[in-house]
């Protein structure tokens, strides 16, 4: 059976942070949820997505691999990806401030027996109120023995990096890049497919048997890149700009690719030369279709899995749509895709 668009229905987690407004998104949310994540294209044992339309309706991610990775993947996929879909894709609503926190790169949980990948992303901004602020790093010239002592006091703040954002606002965060999400800010994730989280500092919170969460210190001061040289994204900016279309790249890295396409009444014909790509719909509405496979309408909040065995597909709009494309690609100058 040739893989179709397969739409993909999230799995929902509940956080101490989390808030109501993953429900703008399309997401069901019960009456006093708090929902902090949407695990939107996930393969992993914290957390998988199902398949939410045509014949393979239901199916996880995982099962999905299974039984049809090369039609998912197209020829000659790593090995490792038939263990675990390379990319995690969420949404996340920040009612309140997240931990500060750093993730690990793959050497790192590779060394010390951790079950995962290591954990490099990019945020899009999908939403923030006035002056919703991202922490980004740390400050220049901070040596890890005063960052340390700073953390164990509670005196982190002036240490931090602190960027105002609004809607549209991009940002890569490479392994061990120090950050935190902000209050009121939603933002769509791509990511390496890990959970791994080293917490430096939780503001004093507890959890719901009145604890403190679980701080991680020791480890992430073994990850915390002070030096303020961060591995680019690789974006290469406007690829295409038409009347119809503008299409930016975002990252071009070898663990992934994002590109971000504005539709105005129009469509882009796009390639899919070695392998998947995900397509998340940020605002608007748009159909997509594989020749011979069938078509799909989706809306914002809608996130939707295009196999490699498709070798390309068609967006188009009556309308303005904003969708983010995202993949891990063997052939980083490929996916650019064409007007039509």
């Amino acid at each position: 059976m040739p893989l179709y668009p397969l739409i993909q229905v999230p799995e929902l987690k509940d956080k101490i942070w989390g808030g109501r407004k993953l429900a703008r998104f399309g997401k069901h949310l019960s009456d006093d949820q708090k929902a902090g994540e949407s695990w939107e294209v996930a393969d992993h044992p914290n957390g998988q997505s199902t398949v939410g339309n045509g014949p393979l309706k239901g199916l996880t991610l995982r099962q999905l691999v299974h039984d049809f990775h090369h039609e998912l993947y197209g020829p000659d996929a790593p090995q490792e990806w038939l263990q675990r879909f390379p990319l995690l894709v969420k949404i996340i609503d920040a009612a309140d401030d997240l931990s500060i926190q750093v993730h690990p790169d793959d050497a790192y949980t590779a060394a010390h027996g951790i079950n995962d990948t290591g954990k490099t992303e990019c945020w899009i901004v999908l939403d923030a109120e006035p002056d919703a602020e991202l922490i980004v790093d740390v400050q220049p010239q901070t040596d890890p023995e005063t960052f340390r002592k700073a953390a164990e006091s509670g005196q982190l703040e002036p240490l931090l990096v602190r960027q105002k954002v609004r809607q549209g606002d991009f940002l890569f965060i490479p392994a061990g890049r120090l950050h935190a999400i902000g209050a009121g800010i939603v933002l769509a994730e791509f990511q390496q497919p890990s959970d791994t989280t080293f917490r430096v500092y939780d503001w004093g919170r507890t959890d719901e048997q009145g604890q403190p969460r679980q701080l991680h210190l020791h480890q992430a001061m073994q990850c915390i890149n002070f030096s303020g040289q961060h591995q680019p994204s690789g974006g290469r900016g406007v690829l295409i700009e038409s009347p119809e279309a503008t299409l930016e790249s975002l990252v071009r890295h070898p663990l992934f690719y994002l590109d971000r396409l504005h539709l105005h009444k129009g469509r882009l014909q796009r390639r899919l030369d070695d392998g998947f790509e995900v397509a998340m719909i940020t605002s608007g509405r748009l159909n997509l279709t594989i020749n011979n496979a069938g078509s799909v309408s989706a809306e914002a909040g809608t996130t939707v899995l295009l196999p490699a065995a498709a070798l390309g597909y068609l967006l188009e709009t009556d309308c303005d749509a904003t969708v983010l494309l995202s993949g891990v690609s063997r052939n980083l100058e490929s996916h650019a895709g064409t007007n039509s």
